[in-house]
């Protein structure tokens, strides 16, 4: 997990120091690079092996997967677009429902009528595997307040997309922090839900962190504390919930338990995680503007002061009264809907506090009972 967690950071990196350097379209010109180096290394390396009968994928096994992506797709679609297009008030949302829950009966359809199953569905029968993803689905949700470091660095200090990746690189500091205190504690015995609640503390730090350092006259160099410490966290998180999920798991199970953990953490849990945090920052936003806009008028007089000052500046550039008053009213706007924001990020960074708390708590008095070796 570290090495390839530390691959993806550096390749995000050097995506953005390309679109920054050259144009956003080298970074496919890069991807497609990359792909053919693969694949030739592909050709190259692996044997080639020659199956005594048939080939083993079938149209059948083909349809099973093809179902599932589909129905995973049309979730995605509607958890991400759901707030921009009105929910189910818009066609495609209600569109892209119906065929995933069409294709998802497609592929129980299919898997539970085969007699050699693509998912076995008795994996979710077992306790550690249906902790593991509810523990990967709480991970998730909560990892998508790093959009915090980002908004409150894009609109409070006005950062770049260099100077935000750069700020990300710090992440890769946390993973290897996380890596060596999961391999140190856990070489001494510690129980796992101990493992499991420092790494949820670790959270609570971050966004502890954010809550109190989320400031109009904020330091640059101070967000990339909150950057390790997430990513600390979240290495631990990471890498030990499998490691529980698969404790005295029968081999049987195991791809069932990979197809599981991949679905919840690679898509559901990011895409549900992305469109709460992303649709409650945007409607605490609304508010906030709303709330501070009713006490902006000339009678107020920082706004009136700089109101005044933007209309002179632009009757000065030869701007008629009226392109005059509606560049300082945009102006007044902007700095109300910054410091709206400002305030909407430390409101979340609050409650997501409470919730990695919360997490921390259930992680320690839910029952870890061994289960029975079933063969």
């Amino acid at each position: 997990y570290l090495f390839f967690m530390i691959l993806g950071q550096s390749g995000t990196a050097l995506t953005a120091w390309l679109s920054f350097e050259y144009e956003w379209k080298y970074v496919y010109y890069f991807m497609m690079g990359i792909l053919l180096i693969s694949i030739l290394l592909l050709f190259i390396t692996m044997p080639n092996y020659k199956f005594p009968g048939r080939f083993p994928i079938n149209f059948r096994k083909f349809g099973n997967v093809t179902a599932f992506c589909i129905s995973l797709t049309c979730i995605t679609y509607v958890l991400v677009y759901g707030k921009v297009l009105d929910w189910y008030d818009d066609q495609s949302i209600c569109w892209a429902t119906a065929v995933s829950i069409l294709f998802a009966g497609i592929f129980l359809y299919m898997d539970a009528t085969r007699r050699s199953s693509y998912f076995i569905l008795g994996a979710l029968r077992l306790r550690t595997i249906r902790m593991g993803a509810l523990l990967y689905l709480l991970l998730m949700i909560i990892n998508s307040s790093a959009m915090f470091v980002n908004v409150y660095a894009g609109v409070g200090m006005h950062l770049d997309n260099l100077q935000n990746a750069s700020l990300a690189n710090w992440c890769m500091v946390g993973y290897f922090i996380g890596a060596l205190i999961s391999i140190v504690l856990g070489s001494k015995g510690v129980h796992l839900k101990y493992l499991f609640a420092l790494g949820f503390f670790f959270l609570v730090l971050s966004a502890g962190f954010m809550y109190f350092e989320v400031q109009t006259d904020g330091l640059y160099e101070r967000m990339k504390y909150p950057v390790i410490i997430r990513s600390t966290g979240m290495m631990m998180l990471y890498s030990l919930i499998p490691t529980y999920a698969t404790q005295r798991m029968p081999y049987k199970f195991l791809s069932s338990w990979i197809c599981t953990m991949i679905t919840i953490r690679m898509v559901i849990a990011p895409s549900l995680g992305a469109a709460v945090y992303t649709n409650a920052l945007q409607e605490r936003q609304q508010n906030y503007v709303t709330r501070y806009a009713q006490d902006i008028d000339l009678l107020h007089p920082d706004a009136s002061a700089s109101f005044m000052s933007t209309v002179r500046g632009m009757s000065y550039q030869g701007k008629s009264k009226a392109e005059a008053v509606n560049m300082a009213a945009m102006s007044v706007k902007g700095r109300v809907q910054v410091q709206a924001t400002l305030v909407a990020v430390k409101e979340m960074a609050g409650w997501t506090l409470y919730a990695c708390l919360a997490c921390a708590i259930f992680v320690l008095v839910v029952p870890y009972s061994k289960r029975k070796l079933v063969s």
